[in-house]
């Protein structure tokens, strides 16, 4: 390429991330939201949860596009190449996220038809556990620091094992008291829904070492 060339690629380049780090903010704060809503029990919320989810699935839309547009304009070749890739996977991911919370809001509607006297406490914690992970992956996405990169996979192991401790608390309170069977049902939902969250952030980190090194890791296994 020219340096004009260049120079005008790198800004569409940088513009794309940009891109890709505002669907992550919109996907965070619909899971953020979505447990606010459960926490809370704020059935309004959960509903502008519910419906911010149109705005994420354009957004999504428009960073694929963009993908698409500058693989068949710019004929892009080696580490540009998985930049692009990379973007496109990880727009997907991100989108499934907002998807996560999205359905965390819908699991607390249903909830509304059960009592609810199962602590949340766990929901919370796990939660910002899975916050945390997306906050550290998109930072990664954005300096694409391989050490930090490799970190935020190593996280998912902790989530992974308070998820298992979550699920089983909730499981006693249904186990002792059969008309907690509804509530504790949706609440095994909304930790699923955060373990999922902590498993597409470690999705994000591997594809920034992919775009770096051009190496296809599995971390999250």
């Amino acid at each position: 390429m020219t340096s004009g060339v260049r120079a005008r690629f790198d800004e569409q380049l940088s513009q794309l991330t940009e891109n890709v780090l505002r669907l992550g903010s919109l996907a965070r704060e619909a899971v953020r939201r979505g447990v606010q809503a459960l926490v809370a029990g704020d059935a309004e919320l959960a509903r502008e949860v519910i419906g911010s989810d149109m705005a994420i699935n354009a957004l999504r839309y428009e960073v694929e596009q963009e993908c698409y547009f500058l693989l068949a304009t710019e004929q892009p070749v080696a580490r540009d190449m998985r930049v692009i890739v990379s973007a496109l996977i990880v727009s997907s991911d991100l989108e499934r996220i907002g998807d996560h919370g999205k359905k965390i809001a819908q699991a607390y509607l249903r909830m509304l038809e059960n009592p609810r006297p199962i602590p949340v406490t766990n929901i919370e914690r796990m939660a910002a556990m899975a916050l945390a992970m997306l906050d550290r992956a998109l930072g990664v996405y954005a300096t694409q620091d391989l050490e930090e990169a490799r970190a935020v996979c190593n996280a998912d192991d902790e989530v992974d094992a308070f998820y298992k401790q979550t699920f089983n608390v909730i499981l006693s309170y249904m186990l002792e008291n059969s008309r907690l069977i509804g509530s504790g049902t949706h609440l095994l939902q909304a930790a699923h829904e955060l373990e999922r969250v902590a498993d597409r952030s470690t999705n994000v980190a591997e594809r920034v070492i992919y775009s770096v090194t051009g190496e296809l890791q599995d971390l999250n296994a």
